[in-house]
C-alpha cells in the first residue's frame, strides 16, 4: 500500500530528522521576526520539549538504547515542566 521509499524514510527515523530540521528552521524564522525576548523565551520552552520528543523518536527508531530514549524523555518532560510553570505563573 505505500511506497518502500516512505517506509524506509520512517522506519529508520529520518522522518524525526526532517521533523527535527523543520522545527530548527521555524525558531530561526521566529527569532528573526519576534524582537520581544520574553516571548521568544516561552516559545524556545515549547519548542524545545517537542524537540526532545523527537529526539526520543529518533533514538528508538534508529536502535538506541533503552536508556538513551528514556533521557530524551527526561529531557521533555523538564521543558514541559518549565513551559508550563512559566505559562502559569509568568507575567503577562
Amino acid at each position: 500500500m505505500w511506497p518502500d521509499w516512505l517506509l524506509a524514510f520512517v522506519v529508520d527515523g529520518r522522518i524525526a530528522l526532517l521533523s527535527l530540521a523543520v522545527i530548527a528552521l521555524e525558531a530561526v524564522l521566529i527569532g528573526l521576526f519576534l524582537r520581544r525576548r520574553v516571548a521568544l523565551g516561552r516559545l524556545l520552552l515549547t519548542m524545545a520539549s517537542g524537540a526532545a520528543l523527537l529526539c526520543a523518536l529518533y533514538a528508538s527508531l534508529s536502535g538506541a538504547s533503552a536508556g538513551m530514549v528514556a533521557v530524551w524523555l527526561v529531557v521533555a518532560l523538564f521543558a514541559h515542566a518549565a513551559d508550563m510553570l512559566t505559562r502559569i505563573f509568568g507575567r503577562s
